[in-house]
């Protein structure tokens, strides 16, 4: 069984070997500034623990506040990387007003000789703040629940251990030591701690980890000019959709002319504004995603194409009133829109796509600003035929349908 001072030193050298794994990790990609929190965190700890067994040797009163200031302004710092874990802020004001509360409710006994004291306002501090940061993380599980889960239980359970300290001080009314208490809780809590803070340390890089392997696939399926989904993610993402599924393409009537008129500055924000539009028009089960230039499609999940049609001109309708403001004089645009269902399981996306993008085409032919629905009656896809050549598709327009 190890004794009290074994139980700090190793918790000392875990605490150090942790900080340097964090602030490696943070050298290694700088723009996760929450690795740099966690580690400064963790290196308080370690100077806590390094003043602290000096008091354990010998009794000083400034030694103590100076090792349970430390070990305060590191769970504090815990506590504020959750929060900038959540948010990507650190919450500096709270942060500090959280320390300097805790650190004076702590220090006001121990200079005045009630050592006792000070060591259950500390227990009772460090368990309410590394409650409030199990909490915190708990908040935020849907991001990744099982090491969120476990995350929060490891924060709560040492929280628990500072409070059993500080219950058995107050039990034995042990309010003047001149000593470092060394009884069976405190002996818990040290194991606790150093089981905590090699699991919570694990716990927060793979957590840091699975965000930044997200961040990098969001990065991968997004377009970067309107935030859409990109046709890759179009692609990856089709499967996940249930019947009837309804795909409407979408393109920009004239944009070319747009952009050689009024700059493509102005032709990108024509762009983002439609991306918008389109983004807000969509529930979260459907896709919205920028194909490529000025031509974008939404996947509708569950919508027979009567609905669909009736999202699509929502949004033609939307689009032809937005005003575009310009040195070369204002402005508007239309789109045209094509539309294509399939009312079984297992659709076909490539097959959905090439249909809409006839219709598509037909609403182009017809005079533009209108949406279509495919017909069975076409038979030539775009890369079949020469377009011109091309007779016009026997689609059904949405005027008929809203009639």
């Amino acid at each position: 069984m190890l004794d009290y001072n074994s139980l700090l030193i190793a918790l000392s050298f875990c605490s150090a070997g942790l900080a340097f794994t964090f602030f490696v990790s943070w050298f290694v990609s700088r723009s996760d500034s929450v690795l740099m929190t966690w580690g400064a965190g963790v290196a308080c700890l370690f100077v806590s623990l390094l003043f602290y067994r000096d008091f354990v040797v010998e009794f000083s009163p400034a030694g103590g506040v100076l090792a349970f200031s430390g070990l305060l302004i590191g769970l504090t710092l815990f506590l504020g990387a959750g929060r900038q874990f959540r948010n990507g802020t650190l919450p500096v004001r709270a942060m500090v007003l959280t320390a300097a509360i805790s650190i004076a409710a702590m220090a006001a006994p121990m200079l005045l000789g009630y050592d006792g004291i000070s060591y259950i306002v500390l227990n009772i501090a460090a368990a309410g703040i590394m409650l409030a940061t199990g909490l915190d993380y708990w908040r935020w599980r849907e991001e990744s629940p099982t090491l969120i889960l476990l995350l929060s239980m490891m924060y709560i359970l040492t929280a628990f251990s500072f409070v059993l300290c500080a219950v058995v001080l107050v039990y034995n009314g042990h309010w003047i030591m001149h000593r470092a208490p060394d009884g069976w809780a405190e002996n818990i809590n040290l194991a606790m701690c150093l089981t905590s803070i090699g699991g919570m340390g694990a716990l927060s890089l793979g957590l840091n980890q699975v965000r930044q392997t997200r961040h990098h696939q969001r990065q991968a399926e997004t377009d970067s000019l309107t935030g859409l989904f990109n046709r890759r993610a179009l692609f990856d993402r089709s499967q996940r959709f249930s019947s009837p599924v309804s795909i409407v393409i979408f393109d920009l009537d004239y944009f070319k002319r747009i952009n050689d008129v009024h700059g493509h500055q102005v032709g990108d924000t024509v762009l983002q504004t439609f991306g918008s539009l389109l983004a807000a028009n969509v529930r979260e089960n459907d896709l919205a995603a920028r194909l490529g230039g000025e031509e974008f499609a939404i996947i509708l999940s569950g919508t027979e194409a009567e609905a669909a049609a009736r999202i699509a001109e929502r949004i033609r309708d939307g689009f032809a009133a937005q005003q575009f403001i310009s040195a070369s004089g204002n402005f508007t645009c239309t789109l045209s829109a094509g539309i294509s269902t399939c009312d079984h399981d297992d659709p076909d996306i490539v097959t959905l796509l090439r249909q809409a993008d006839m219709a598509l085409y037909d609403a182009k032919r017809s005079g533009r600003n209108r949406v279509l629905l495919y017909s069975e009656e076409t038979s030539l896809a775009p890369s079949d035929a020469d377009w011109t050549a091309r007779a016009p598709v026997k689609s059904e327009s949405v005027i008929k349908l809203r009639q």
